[in-house]
């Protein structure tokens, strides 16, 4: 699309120097995606706006659901084909001291605390293993959260698998 000077803002015809003075008015062209942006973003923050309560909602359930499942034990759902269950979910500390007493050739990961990042880029090129790490005594396990894990059940005719060595036999269908 050409535009001669005639279909330019006064500013913009005098020089560059007044380009920035110019008065925040679009141009006939500009002025549909403005109206996009500004819908989108009034549907953006009314979606915000009414998620919020949802998501606080669902952290309430879901506390909930945890703290039933943690009680009473993991269940399965057939009516809606899902298992329930709480998975422990653990982060690894390390023992800076003993780390660099064992493994000294590691000592380009050690700060005064341990640099995880560069410990863990370490285990990936083969340094050390895992193995010998926890062998020495040098990482510690802790547990952060704990994860209620909603799964779908496998659609199997065989016994299913309930976790922890257990099997259920299906359902059959009794005709009458």
């Amino acid at each position: 699309m050409s535009m001669n000077s005639a279909d330019l803002p006064a500013a913009t015809r005098r020089g560059t120097k007044e380009v920035a003075t110019l008065s925040p008015e679009p141009t006939q062209a500009a002025r549909p995606s403005i109206d996009v942006r500004s819908r989108l973003l009034d549907e953006y923050l009314d979606l915000k706006e009414r998620v919020k309560p949802l998501e606080k909602r669902l952290e309430e359930v879901r506390d909930r659901l945890l703290d039933l499942v943690t009680e009473h034990g993991h269940f399965i759902d057939e009516v809606r084909s899902v298992s329930v269950r709480i998975e422990p979910r653990f982060g690894k500390e390390y023992d800076s001291e003993r780390l660099a007493e064992a493994f000294p050739t590691l000592a380009g990961c050690l700060k005064l605390a341990v640099d995880v990042a560069q410990l863990e880029a370490c285990l990936r090129a083969g340094m050390v293993t895992e193995s010998e790490l926890e062998r020495e005594g040098v990482v510690a396990r802790t547990l952060r959260s704990r994860a209620l894990i909603v799964k779908p059940l496998a659609r199997r005719t065989g016994p299913r698998d309930l976790g922890f060595g257990q099997q259920m036999e299906p359902l059959h269908s009794v005709k009458e």
